[in-house]
Parts: C-alpha cells; structure tokens; sequence
C-alpha cells in the first residue's frame, strides 16, 4: 500500500504542470506566448495594441477562451476565426468595424460578445447562429433595428443597446421580440426610431 501511495505521488509530480497553471493566466502579446505550448494558451488579451488586422498566430491556440481585442482599430476578421471553437469571451469594442464580422456567426461557442462602440448600422441574419450566446454589447453603434432571427438566440439574457435613440414605442417592439433579454436602452425619445 505504501508503495502504492508513493509511486502515485511521483507520477502525480512528474507529470506536466503547464497545462494546468496557464488556464488562469492572461497572456498580453503574442511574444508572451513563445515557448508556450499553442494549447496552453487560454485568455489573450490584446487590447490597446493598436492592431490593424488579427495576428494570424492566435489561430492556432484552440483552447483560447477569453480573447480581448478591444480598443484597437481592427476592421474585419479573417473568415477562418471560427476555428476557435472553445472560445467564449470576446471583446472587440472600441474598434473601427463599419460591419458586422460574418465569421463570429460561425463562433458558436460564444456565450459573451462585445462589439459596442464601432461604426456597424447592421447586424446579419445569420446573429442567429450564436445560440449559446448569453451577453451581447452592441452600445454605440447606430443598429436601428434587430433581425428577426434574434429570435432564436434563446439563452441571451443581457443586450446592451444603449447609444442609439429610440422611441419607447421601437423599445417595446425589440422587447417583443426577446422578452426574455434584459435589454439596457437609454431613455425612450419621442424621435424618429
């Protein structure tokens, strides 16, 4: 028994660590991340980097979770992103996005996106895609209206629609059509939205 008990301690010892130790660590720069198993990396953030297109490299960590993207001046995504399949917190506020990137209605994985704060008017049909999506923050940009296929975002809990001046009667309208979602507006206007 005692045998038992010691050789499972040294094969418990023995076996890597750095799989278990990155998962809480936030690497801040692709250079932080040489030397680093691709699979080891879980949380990036890239945020404030002034980056103008999406470092390929990140592609290939593919058990990235949390990726921040914020605050950059990014204006698309490369159609193949959803190749990060276990990725669930995504921040791509505060960038230079005119359109909605095409290539996260393929991130299924999403349960939190963040893209307040670009210059986007439209979201695609294909938002319906993001079904496990709990949190979405469109603030700030001018999207008027919601596709009908919002719908079927079923697990959505929070939107963040603040920045665009509604009516309360409009406000009403997108409630209906997700009664489930909290939906943060800024105060109903009597305008023409």
């Amino acid at each position: 028994m005692k045998k038992n008990v010691v050789l499972f301690w040294v094969i418990f010892l023995s076996l890597p660590t750095s799989s278990f130790s990155q998962k809480n660590r936030a690497f801040n720069s692709i250079e932080a991340t040489k030397g680093i198993h691709c699979d080891s990396v879980y949380q990036l953030d890239l945020s404030k980097q002034k980056l103008t297109q999406l470092p390929i490299e990140i592609l290939s960590f593919k058990n990235l979770t949390i990726l921040n993207l914020s605050k950059n001046k990014l204006t698309k995504l490369p159609s193949n992103f959803y190749q990060l399949k276990q990725l669930t917190h995504l921040d791509l506020s505060k960038n230079k996005f005119t359109i909605f990137p095409i290539s996260l209605c393929s991130t299924v994985s999403l349960i939190d996106l963040k893209i307040g704060r670009n210059d986007i008017t439209l979201l695609p049909k294909c938002i319906g895609q993001l079904t496990n999506l709990e949190h979405l923050d469109i603030w700030d940009n001018q999207i008027s209206a919601l596709p009908d296929t919002f719908s079927k975002l079923i697990k959505l809990k929070t939107l963040d629609y603040r920045g665009v001046n509604f009516s309360s009667k409009t406000q009403a309208q997108i409630q209906a059509l997700i009664p489930w979602v909290k939906i943060e507006f800024d105060l109903g206007c009597d305008c023409a939205h």
